[in-house]
């Protein structure tokens, strides 16, 4: 979870509080306010970002302030335009754009941002901008239906630990802290701070899977692609991209040498992943920062010789260190996940989803859905993975099949789903459809991950 803290003006306590273990320490150049400075030290530590606070600036007053104090991000809270955020977001200074809420239709101003902005800071509705000590009713946010990750902010102090612990949301990715920590305009208590800081990683938050599902439920896209293809380190860019073009959820291949369960075109990728050095200690080093970028769910996918080799418990502890909510393992008997792998994972809140086909027998499904959570994939077929045109009517009676079972779990429908009518009866008949083979063979004839979303969506929608 991302951790900000806001209204800094004084060197020694900005100089105690950089010892603590937060992500981006704000400063406010909104001449009204009473924490207003002219002080930014030169430096922080490596992991603090330093964020400009801005009500109503002009551009250049922006951009002349962001030179002067070396400023990584910058926040509005005024009225500032679509275009001015995503003019500095297109120059690489990333945007913070806030919105004072107080009922469901305050969130409506959102929408004209959606794509222009990096984050959104829902802060308390009040008569000046910010540090009122007061907190809106959190619940109003679950009618918020856009793609760009939020902060929580307005009246989070030290009792707010239990509050934070129920609250969900799928985009839902850090907290401002500001006077809630105070003893003065501007002046922290950091030890107040230290002891919240290290409570608040401890949290064990809802799993990022099962909140896509209770606040999502249809059409939800999941998209397959193989880590280290078709370049070594396209891995993040991929996933940043799959996020700003509004992907639900995300599946990241483990490439291995003998893919049993897909096509032609996921075996050639996992064929260059592999030549281009991609393993699971390069995937995890490369995953180790995501979670400050992207927030949508994210599931490993790879087969059990390679994880076996990094050993099961540290590859849990890896994926609970990177921010991963779920993992598929195609050749994990299920009975050996119940008796040596389901406590384990469990340990790390890492969701093991499982496959079922239509040879799959009702008495085994229904132990799958018995002893899992988070979703079951439905394999729409006993064959590898490629893409198709249309199910046929066997297909869909399958889907029929499963559907009138009323099984506890949520199902995605894989395999085969490569355009709008697969798409369609997907969802028609699930909460939604992964696609693999398509997105993969787009990322291999594109110029940039981005087009390669951008063509798949395309298809989807067409």
């Amino acid at each position: 979870m991302l951790i900000k803290v806001c209204g800094m003006r004084d060197p020694e306590n900005i100089s105690r509080l950089s010892a603590l273990e937060i992500h981006w320490m704000g400063f406010i150049f909104y001449g009204a306010s009473k924490r207003f400075t002219e002080y930014v030290p030169e430096t922080l530590p490596e992991h603090i970002k330093k964020v400009g606070v801005f009500v109503d600036a002009d551009g250049s007053e922006v951009w002349n302030t962001v030179k002067r104090y070396g400023l990584d991000m910058v926040q509005l809270h005024g009225s500032e335009s679509p275009a001015l955020c995503w003019e500095l977001r297109q120059a690489g200074i990333p945007v913070i754009k806030a919105f004072a809420i107080e009922t469901e239709a305050d969130l409506q101003a959102t929408v004209a941002y959606e794509g222009c902005c990096n984050y959104y800071l829902f802060d308390t509705k009040c008569a000046g901008y910010g540090g009122s000590g007061k907190r809106f009713d959190w619940s109003v946010l679950s009618a918020y239906k856009g793609e760009t990750p939020f902060l929580l902010s307005g009246g989070i102090n030290p009792d707010s630990l239990g509050d934070l612990t129920e609250f969900a949301h799928p985009y839902w990715v850090g907290v401002d802290l500001n006077s809630g920590f105070e003893t003065t305009p501007g002046m922290k208590e950091v030890d107040k701070l230290k002891e919240f800081v290290k409570s608040i990683k401890k949290l064990r938050r809802m799993n990022r899977i099962t909140t896509l599902f209770k606040t999502r439920q249809n059409n939800i896209l999941s998209v397959y692609f193989t880590a280290g293809y078709p370049n070594l380190n396209d891995t993040t860019r991929v996933l940043k991209a799959l996020q700003q073009k509004g992907i639900n959820l995300v599946e990241i291949g483990i490439p291995f040498s003998d893919p049993m369960a897909d096509g032609p075109v996921i075996q050639e990728s996992s064929t260059c992943a592999l030549r281009n050095g991609m393993s699971l200690r390069v995937l995890f080093d490369q995953l180790q920062d995501i979670r400050e970028e992207v927030n949508i769910p994210l599931i490993l996918m790879g087969y059990l010789n390679p994880i076996m080799q990094y050993g099961f418990e540290n590859f849990c502890r890896s994926c609970a260190e990177c921010g991963i909510d779920g993992v598929i393992i195609p050749d994990l008997p299920f009975a050996d996940y119940l008796a040596d792998y389901k406590e384990r994972a469990e340990k790390y809140n890492v969701k093991v989803v499982m496959l079922i086909t239509p040879e799959t027998s009702e008495e085994r499904i229904r132990l799958i859905d018995a002893h899992t959570d988070g979703f079951i994939y439905m394999v729409s077929s006993a064959s590898t993975t490629g893409a198709q045109q249309s199910f046929t009517e066997q297909k869909q009676d399958y889907f029929r099949r499963i559907n009138s079972m009323q099984l506890r779990n949520p199902r995605l429908i894989g395999f085969g789903i490569s355009n709008k009518a697969t798409f369609d009866a997907a969802c028609s008949n699930a909460s939604g459809g992964i696609v693999g083979s398509k997105f993969v063979q787009l990322l291999g004839s594109s110029a940039s991950p981005e087009m390669a979303v951008d063509k798949l969506l395309e298809a989807l929608n067409s």
